[in-house]
């Protein structure tokens, strides 16, 4: 009986052991693909995401959701610009923060790029804060106009298409946005 009990503890020792191994041998393999992906992310010469400050967008004309023709000569004084789409995570996370932020404010513009049948409860939520554009799928005029590649991205412009401020996230406007009018 001591014999089998001494086995069985051997035996799940064992297995123990090439589970411990393995693991480690996951980890470390998920570990390189990681820092695979992101030097491929941080390639030199590779476009990011979308314009950087000091950079200028190029021209753009767009219908909104309201039917009004919107155009690089329509943006004010400081113009805020964000980019979401439905399908994005991020997305969904940041949309009520923008909201929030865009709330009492002039020249706000909310482009939504995904499918019509999607965009229900985003358009919903920024339209009563913002100009919204739905895009396609990949962003629409605006968004080859201001070079986004990836979601949520969010800009603030001056009349002259130049950007003040741009991110992933509303951190990236801190500092440059003035508070809202009450």
């Amino acid at each position: 009986m001591v014999f089998a009990l001494w086995a069985a503890v051997f035996v799940f020792s064992l297995v123990s052991l090439l589970n411990l191994v393995l693991v480690v041998g996951v980890i470390r393999r998920l570990r390189d693909h990681t820092q695979r992906l992101d030097s491929l992310y941080e390639r030199t010469g590779n476009p990011g995401p979308g314009l950087e400050a000091g950079e200028v967008a190029g021209e753009f004309e767009a219908t909104t959701s309201e039917g009004e023709t919107l155009s690089a000569a329509a943006l004010g004084e400081r113009t805020l610009i964000g980019f979401f789409s439905p399908s994005c995570a991020p997305c969904k996370e940041l949309a009520p923060k923008f909201a929030e932020l865009a709330a009492g404010r002039d020249g706000v513009i909310a482009v939504i790029a995904g499918f019509p049948e999607e965009m229900g409860d985003m358009q919903e939520l920024l339209s009563p804060v913002a100009k919204i554009v739905s895009g396609d799928p990949d962003g629409g005029p605006l968004a080859k106009a201001f070079k986004v590649e990836a979601f949520p991205r969010v800009f603030l412009v001056d009349e002259t298409r130049t950007v003040l401020a741009a991110g992933h996230t509303l951190d990236a406007l801190d500092g440059v946005l003035t508070p809202a009018r009450g």
